[in-house]
Protein backbone atom coordinates (compact mmCIF):
# COMPACT_ATOMS: atom_id res chain seq x y z
CA UNK A 1 0.00 0.00 0.00
CA UNK A 2 2.83 2.27 0.80
CA UNK A 3 4.29 2.35 -2.53
CA UNK A 4 1.02 3.21 -4.38
CA UNK A 5 0.81 6.19 -1.52
CA UNK A 6 4.13 7.43 -2.21
CA UNK A 7 3.72 6.93 -6.22
CA UNK A 8 0.24 9.30 -6.21
CA UNK A 9 2.01 11.54 -3.68
CA UNK A 10 5.25 12.17 -6.09
CA UNK A 11 3.15 12.27 -9.33
CA UNK A 12 0.95 14.91 -7.65
CA UNK A 13 3.73 16.85 -6.57
CA UNK A 14 5.71 16.31 -9.81
CA UNK A 15 2.66 17.73 -11.79
CA UNK A 16 2.00 20.60 -9.11
CA UNK A 17 5.89 21.86 -9.56
CA UNK A 18 5.29 21.71 -13.44
CA UNK A 19 1.99 23.24 -13.48
CA UNK A 20 2.85 26.01 -11.14
CA UNK A 21 5.45 28.40 -13.18
CA UNK A 22 3.00 27.30 -16.26
CA UNK A 23 0.31 28.74 -14.49
CA UNK A 24 1.54 31.68 -13.43
CA UNK A 25 3.14 32.74 -16.48
CA UNK A 26 -0.24 32.23 -17.62
CA UNK A 27 -1.89 34.76 -15.38
CA UNK A 28 0.47 37.29 -15.44
CA UNK A 29 0.34 37.32 -19.50
CA UNK A 30 -3.56 37.30 -19.09
CA UNK A 31 -3.81 39.88 -16.45
CA UNK A 32 -1.12 41.99 -18.40
CA UNK A 33 -3.21 42.13 -21.15
CA UNK A 34 -6.50 42.80 -18.95
CA UNK A 35 -5.09 46.04 -17.76
CA UNK A 36 -3.85 46.96 -21.22
CA UNK A 37 -6.82 46.94 -22.23
CA UNK A 38 -8.41 49.38 -20.28
CA UNK A 39 -5.61 51.29 -21.11
CA UNK A 40 -5.92 51.06 -24.54
CA UNK A 41 -9.18 51.75 -24.66
CA UNK A 42 -9.36 55.82 -25.36
CA UNK A 43 -6.90 55.53 -27.83
CA UNK A 44 -8.58 52.29 -29.66
CA UNK A 45 -12.01 54.26 -29.84
CA UNK A 46 -10.58 56.54 -31.90
CA UNK A 47 -9.36 53.62 -34.62
CA UNK A 48 -11.26 51.53 -36.63
CA UNK A 49 -13.45 49.06 -35.53
CA UNK A 50 -11.58 46.35 -37.30
CA UNK A 51 -8.29 46.66 -38.73
CA UNK A 52 -7.02 43.96 -41.09
CA UNK A 53 -9.74 41.69 -39.94
CA UNK A 54 -8.25 42.03 -36.03
CA UNK A 55 -10.01 44.51 -33.33
CA UNK A 56 -8.76 47.95 -33.07
CA UNK A 57 -8.42 47.61 -29.70
CA UNK A 58 -6.74 44.26 -29.06
CA UNK A 59 -3.88 45.49 -32.00
CA UNK A 60 -3.53 48.77 -29.77
CA UNK A 61 -3.02 46.68 -26.77
CA UNK A 62 -0.22 44.54 -28.89
CA UNK A 63 1.18 47.65 -29.62
CA UNK A 64 1.46 49.27 -26.01
CA UNK A 65 2.49 45.58 -24.66
CA UNK A 66 5.02 45.51 -27.46
CA UNK A 67 6.38 49.47 -26.40
CA UNK A 68 6.54 48.79 -22.95
CA UNK A 69 8.04 45.59 -23.44
CA UNK A 70 10.75 47.56 -25.30
CA UNK A 71 10.78 50.38 -22.16
CA UNK A 72 11.60 47.29 -19.74
CA UNK A 73 14.21 46.51 -21.69
CA UNK A 74 15.68 49.78 -21.49
CA UNK A 75 15.41 50.11 -18.11
CA UNK A 76 16.91 46.34 -17.36
CA UNK A 77 19.72 48.03 -19.36
CA UNK A 78 20.67 49.94 -15.97
CA UNK A 79 23.30 48.14 -14.06
CA UNK A 80 21.34 49.32 -10.70
CA UNK A 81 18.08 47.64 -12.30
CA UNK A 82 20.24 44.50 -13.28
CA UNK A 83 21.64 44.35 -9.67
CA UNK A 84 18.53 44.77 -8.46
CA UNK A 85 16.91 41.70 -10.64
CA UNK A 86 19.76 39.26 -10.11
CA UNK A 87 19.22 39.79 -6.14
CA UNK A 88 15.25 39.19 -6.65
CA UNK A 89 16.51 35.75 -8.74
CA UNK A 90 19.08 34.96 -6.38
CA UNK A 91 16.61 35.61 -3.48
CA UNK A 92 13.07 34.49 -4.90
CA UNK A 93 13.06 33.36 -8.47
CA UNK A 94 15.35 30.69 -8.12
CA UNK A 95 13.16 28.56 -6.06
CA UNK A 96 10.25 28.69 -8.78
CA UNK A 97 11.17 25.08 -10.24
CA UNK A 98 12.13 25.56 -14.02
CA UNK A 99 12.62 29.13 -13.42
CA UNK A 100 16.85 28.90 -14.67
CA UNK A 101 15.90 26.16 -17.07
CA UNK A 102 13.18 28.15 -19.12
CA UNK A 103 15.57 32.01 -18.23
CA UNK A 104 18.46 29.84 -20.50
CA UNK A 105 16.44 28.58 -22.97
CA UNK A 106 14.41 32.18 -23.63
CA UNK A 107 17.71 33.48 -23.69
CA UNK A 108 19.30 31.36 -26.29
CA UNK A 109 15.62 31.68 -28.53
CA UNK A 110 16.28 35.80 -28.62
CA UNK A 111 19.90 35.47 -28.87
CA UNK A 112 21.19 36.72 -25.40
CA UNK A 113 24.41 35.92 -23.32
CA UNK A 114 23.55 35.04 -20.07
CA UNK A 115 26.59 34.71 -17.18
CA UNK A 116 25.09 31.38 -16.23
CA UNK A 117 23.04 29.53 -18.32
CA UNK A 118 22.96 26.20 -18.28
CA UNK A 119 24.92 24.70 -21.30
CA UNK A 120 23.97 21.86 -23.40
CA UNK A 121 26.12 18.70 -22.56
CA UNK A 122 26.60 14.85 -23.57
CA UNK A 123 27.41 12.89 -20.26
CA UNK A 124 29.58 9.32 -21.44
CA UNK A 125 28.06 6.62 -19.48
CA UNK A 126 29.73 3.46 -20.74
CA UNK A 127 29.64 3.17 -24.62
CA UNK A 128 26.60 5.30 -24.18
CA UNK A 129 25.67 8.87 -23.50
CA UNK A 130 23.16 10.90 -21.66
CA UNK A 131 22.43 14.35 -22.86
CA UNK A 132 21.38 16.80 -20.17
CA UNK A 133 22.27 20.32 -18.98
CA UNK A 134 25.66 21.32 -17.66
CA UNK A 135 24.54 23.41 -14.34
CA UNK A 136 28.00 23.71 -12.44
CA UNK A 137 31.02 22.34 -12.17
CA UNK A 138 34.32 22.66 -10.54
CA UNK A 139 37.18 20.62 -8.70
CA UNK A 140 36.93 17.62 -10.91
CA UNK A 141 33.49 17.32 -11.14
CA UNK A 142 30.71 18.03 -12.97
CA UNK A 143 26.24 19.01 -11.69
CA UNK A 144 24.59 17.97 -14.57
CA UNK A 145 20.52 17.75 -15.08
CA UNK A 146 19.40 15.02 -17.05
CA UNK A 147 15.83 15.72 -18.41
CA UNK A 148 13.29 12.71 -19.09
CA UNK A 149 12.51 12.37 -22.91
CA UNK A 150 10.25 13.83 -24.27
CA UNK A 151 9.98 16.47 -20.79
CA UNK A 152 13.13 18.89 -20.59
CA UNK A 153 11.60 20.60 -17.61
CA UNK A 154 11.93 17.02 -15.57
CA UNK A 155 14.58 14.71 -14.73
CA UNK A 156 17.16 13.96 -12.55
CA UNK A 157 20.82 15.88 -11.45
CA UNK A 158 23.74 14.17 -11.29
CA UNK A 159 27.44 14.55 -10.40
CA UNK A 160 29.98 13.33 -12.67
CA UNK A 161 33.30 13.54 -13.49
CA UNK A 162 33.78 16.38 -15.21
CA UNK A 163 35.84 14.66 -17.70
CA UNK A 164 32.89 12.21 -19.00
CA UNK A 165 31.29 15.79 -20.04
CA UNK A 166 30.79 16.76 -23.63
CA UNK A 167 29.90 20.35 -24.04
CA UNK A 168 27.76 20.62 -26.92
CA UNK A 169 27.55 23.36 -29.35
CA UNK A 170 24.08 23.66 -29.69
CA UNK A 171 21.47 26.61 -28.34
CA UNK A 172 19.49 25.55 -25.25
CA UNK A 173 16.08 26.12 -27.21
CA UNK A 174 17.28 23.82 -29.86
CA UNK A 175 19.09 20.91 -27.45
CA UNK A 176 15.22 21.20 -26.00
CA UNK A 177 13.54 20.57 -29.20
CA UNK A 178 15.67 17.65 -28.95
CA UNK A 179 14.82 16.69 -26.18
CA UNK A 180 11.44 16.99 -26.77
CA UNK A 181 11.36 14.80 -30.28
CA UNK A 182 13.08 12.29 -28.38
CA UNK A 183 17.04 13.11 -29.56
CA UNK A 184 16.26 13.52 -33.25
CA UNK A 185 18.44 15.96 -34.73
CA UNK A 186 21.33 15.89 -32.18
CA UNK A 187 23.36 13.75 -33.73
CA UNK A 188 24.40 16.69 -35.91
CA UNK A 189 25.81 18.40 -32.87
CA UNK A 190 28.02 15.74 -31.03
CA UNK A 191 31.61 16.33 -31.44
CA UNK A 192 33.61 13.79 -33.33
CA UNK A 193 35.67 11.29 -31.60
Amino acid sequence: MKPILFFVRSTLTGGILFLLPAILIYILIDKGFSVLLKLSEPIARRMPEVILGFDGSKIVTLLILLITCFLAGLLFRSKKVKAGIAKLEEKVLVYLPGYILIKSITADALGEQLDEKLVPVAVQDGDAYNLGFLVDEGRGFSTVFLPDAPKHDAGEMRIVPSASIRKLDIPANKFTKCINTYGKGIIDFLPDN
